[in-house]
């Protein structure tokens, strides 16, 4: 019709209609298949790193919620695990133990107890728990005080025979030192069989710096040679531990500058027995107990008398610090108190190897297609793939049981653990639960993260010969996170 005009708000109510009626005259969302694509070019372009130019890396990033892996190379490749082999090991002992399942230490006599004095021996018996540390060794010493005992006539024994005498696994460098991580082995240990140095500049150049040791015992004994340095002047000190046999010499030698605040070193200690024995003594005394009689290694006899069974935090609070400080010493622990619960004591590493076997077998991997030699993964002759660990990790999810305790004992990205200067001011890094894993030229990453949308994801990181620090690698598993946490699918 001639001068018929066509009103702008009537075009725009049509556009509306027509959007819905007709969705391709509007914007259409990026398929799925489009997203996917885009992030797996994301993934690649990470990792062409130089740091991983000898392409000995393998990665799986698996879909929890629509069963799919969405990017993978060389998954089903065995590499040295490192410490993401804790994941096995935590796996294995909620399954078989149970997230509740708590560690004993117990107290017997062979003696009577008339008013307040014991007469007669009193042992001491370790069952194994990894968290037996100075909170705890005094509840211990005063749920005895409290029967009450001010007195003891007679020895101290302690018993350690729910373990073997094996202190160290035998895949682990024979040269091992001084270093906590490489803590030895006891069914009666404390504090993680570490000793904690404090190390002052003295008043004046040339005095000698003052030492603390936490904790102050017998066993350990101190040898000072260090010497206080001018202001400003920069120096180094050396704190190590030698053997003396019936007991520990903790050495400290170089300089420390006056101007230097206290430094604190970790050394573990060479007797796990005597060093949790002369403690417990040390505690006896502090707390008013008198002891008449000597302190040794023995075995709690027969028909003796149960007079403390004391009980240490639940599993599931172990294995957070297993896990978010990744420690070694925790994890042999606990794969010894499994092969002694389920095969009898002694405990080994080698029955405790059997179980962790027998998960991995129960969800269909065959023993030729991986190598487990410890629980901490402090071997390098541990090999996992990828996609193991992903399996886990999946099964894991879906068992109501025992992932609570789990996911909560995993670090949390930017808040915790070893990883809590890791994706600092990364929005919705606390999205990604993870375990870390580091040897020399070794560096892993697996776990959980959720996607954009709210999509859930298991994967799993294992990079070994890195041709670069390791600080480097770091960035690159943060960047494959990263990469995770902001995906979105489109529609499909």
């Amino acid at each position: 019709m001639k001068g018929f005009k066509i009103s702008p708000k009537y075009l725009f109510a049509v556009s509306i209609v027509a959007a819905f009626l007709f969705p391709t005259f509007s914007q259409q969302a990026e398929p799925a298949e489009d997203q996917i694509s885009r992030f797996r070019t994301a993934i690649d372009k990470v990792v062409a790193n130089s740091c991983l130019k000898k392409q000995n890396f393998g990665i799986e990033i698996y879909s929890l919620d629509r069963m799919e892996t969405i990017y993978e190379v060389r998954k089903n490749q065995l590499f040295i695990p490192a410490s993401n082999l804790k994941l096995i090991t935590t796996a294995a002992s909620l399954k078989s133990l149970g997230p509740n399942y708590r560690f004993s230490t117990r107290l017997y006599t062979t003696g009577k107890l008339e008013g307040n004095t014991l007469y007669g021996d009193l042992y001491i018996k370790g069952y194994g728990d990894p968290k037996l540390v100075t909170e705890q060794m005094w509840l211990l010493v005063n749920e005895l005080q409290n029967l009450p005992i001010r007195k003891i006539v007679g020895n101290i024994i302690a018993d350690d025979t729910f373990f073997d005498p094996v202190s160290r696994v035998k895949t682990w460098k024979k040269t091992g030192g001084s270093e906590a991580y490489n803590a030895p082995l006891g069914a009666l240990s404390f504090n993680f069989n570490t000793v904690t140095v404090y190390v002052s500049p003295g008043n004046n150049s040339g005095d000698k710096p003052r030492v603390i040791l936490e904790p102050e015992t017998q066993y350990l004994r101190i040898a000072n040679q260090a010497r206080t340095l001018k202001r400003g002047k920069r120096g180094q000190l050396i704190v190590n531990r030698v053997d003396r046999g019936a007991y520990d010499e903790i050495t400290i030698m170089g300089g420390i500058s006056r101007s230097r605040p206290r430094a604190r070193y970790f050394v573990n200690i060479t007797d796990p027995t005597n060093y949790a024995l002369s403690v417990f003594k040390e505690y006896l005394g502090q707390a008013g107990v008198e002891v008449i009689g000597e302190s040794f290694s023995g075995t709690v006899p027969k028909g003796a008398k149960l007079l403390i069974n004391h009980k240490s935090e639940p599993l599931a609070l172990a294995l957070r610090g297993l896990n978010k400080f990744s420690n070694n010493f925790v994890a042999e622990q606990i794969l010894k108190t499994l092969a002694a619960e389920k095969f009898g004591p002694p405990g080994t590493t080698e029955k405790g190897l059997r179980i962790l076997n027998d998960y991995l077998q129960s969800l269909g991997f065959s023993k030729d297609k991986y190598t487990i030699v410890d629980g901490s993964g402090l071997s390098r002759q541990n090999r996992l793939t990828p996609h193991q660990i992903v399996k886990v990790l999946d099964v894991v999810r879906e068992d109501l049981s025992i992932f609570p305790e789990f996911i909560s004992a995993l670090g949390v990205m930017g808040v915790d653990g070893n990883v809590k200067q890791r994706m600092n001011g990364i929005e919705e890094s606390q999205k990604a639960r993870v375990k870390t894993g580091t040897l020399n030229s070794v560096s892993a990453l697996s776990g959980y993260f959720q996607s954009l949308d709210g999509e859930r994801f298991a994967f799993s990181i294992l990079m070994n010969e890195l041709k670069c620090h390791n600080g480097q690698a770091l960035k690159i598993q943060d960047r494959i996170v990263r990469e995770g946490l902001k995906f979105k699918r489109g529609e499909n």
